[in-house]
């Protein structure tokens, strides 16, 4: 049966409010992303006023606001694992059955698309993993947070409570508390940050099997 018709006119009316409800659903989750995003950024923007406004507050507060971020990272891939899902549904009608109820003449990107989509709506399962999820949005938003935070730690152990003269100031003024030295904190920072540029790049191409694209149109 050609995937441009469905048996009835009653189930494409069927599948037609089946694609505005996953519309709404993937709008809902967009909306969803850019709420923590912009918590993250919110949150950045406090601390950093906080930490530059006075010269006593210790390095730490920007250390503070790095885990905040993270958090919201966290939160947000998860979210993005739900948001992906329902693209792929959308993305997956798009280029299968509204593309040909456009032009007819031309075929469909999957010819088992109404199996594909079958088989996911009686068991769904994610189309991306956490790990996945984390690196786009990394990539996308919260990569540049992390540098601009990078960045201000450097200047908040540089300039206060005074410029520093030496390199030795650095690991002095790098000690959080008395508790945890120096060579500690800069080891760790390093770290977290490699592990991060790492999951960005590990993560930044992947194979899908659903993805919006345009194609040339060539008829059969």
């Amino acid at each position: 049966m050609d995937s441009a018709q469905l048996d009835t006119p009653e189930n494409i009316t069927a599948l037609c409010h089946y694609y505005r409800a996953e519309m709404d659903r993937a709008n809902t989750w967009r909306r969803r992303l850019d709420v923590t995003t912009n918590w993250a950024i919110v949150t950045t923007a406090a601390f950093l006023s906080v930490a530059f406004g006075n010269a006593n507050f210790p390095h730490f507060i920007i250390i503070l606001a790095t885990i905040f971020v993270l958090f919201f990272l966290i939160i947000e891939s998860r979210r993005y694992k739900y948001f992906y899902l329902w693209r792929w549904r959308i993305a997956l009608l798009n280029e299968n059955f509204f593309s040909q109820l456009i032009s007819p003449g031309i075929s469909p990107l999957h010819s088992d698309w109404r199996e594909m989509l079958s088989a996911e709506l009686k068991r769904s399962q994610f189309k991306i993993t956490f790990i996945e999820a984390f690196g786009r949005r990394l990539r996308r938003n919260y990569g540049w947070i992390f540098v601009l935070l990078g960045i201000c730690w450097f200047a908040k152990v540089f300039i206060h409570p005074t410029p520093i003269e030496q390199f030795s100031q650095i690991l002095e003024r790098a000690t959080i508390f008395d508790l945890i030295p120096g060579t500690v904190v800069l080891a760790t920072g390093v770290i977290f940050n490699i592990t991060l540029i790492l999951i960005a790049l590990i993560t930044y191409k992947r194979k899908r099997e659903v993805e919006v694209q345009i194609r040339p149109i060539s008829k059969q």
